[in-house]
């Protein structure tokens, strides 16, 4: 059964730093990894534009920026819809089938942009692929809520004080050495 790890925690690198850790042990086990990485740029301590990298093509786009007119927002940055569904609706369709491990980042600030992208991230949600998400700690985050209903699901809150050893737990789960639920 395909076991499906979210990663929450407080604003911050501690998440990127962890599922880049994971990834990398996961890929010296001659695991396939794909799916999409979110990344920001930041100006005098705020953010300013929402990147998305496909990992293995490495194509990197500009889906959000504070300056960019949209009906679409995240976290007040106008949202290029366009943009987002041109690399992240292929990227989750080809990891669908072909990775070993899924990575979704940042899902609950993509989930709802647009109806396709919500439909394509919940296929591979329903997928028999592992999957590795990051999302914000909220706890009324209705996408988390959601996350949770799915089934082998298992959400780890990192914290600056486990951030080290969290990633060698979730590759235990992910590598069925401990109960996933």
């Amino acid at each position: 059964m395909a076991i499906k790890v979210g990663i929450t925690g407080p604003i911050g690198s501690i998440k990127t730093e962890a599922l880049n850790k994971i990834m990398e042990m996961l890929r010296n086990n001659g695991k396939v990894i794909e799916g999409t990485i979110v990344t920001e740029k930041i100006e005098h301590g705020k953010v300013i534009a929402y990147y998305i990298t496909d990992i293995v093509t490495k194509k990197r786009v500009e889906f959000a920026r504070i300056d960019l007119i949209s009906r679409v927002k995240v976290d007040k940055l106008g949202v290029d819809t366009k943009s987002l569904e041109e690399l992240l609706v292929p990227s989750l369709q080809k990891s669908r089938e072909e990775a070993d491990v899924i990575i979704i980042d940042e899902l609950g600030k993509i989930e709802n942009t647009t109806k396709q992208i919500k439909n394509e991230i919940e296929e591979t949600m329903k997928s028999d692929k592992s999957i590795i998400v990051t999302l914000h700690k909220k706890s009324r985050n209705p996408v988390l809520q959601e996350f949770r209903g799915y089934e082998s699901v298992r959400v780890f809150d990192i914290t600056p004080i486990n951030k080290n050893i969290l990633p060698f737990k979730i590759l235990k789960v992910l590598n069925g050495e401990e109960e996933s639920i």
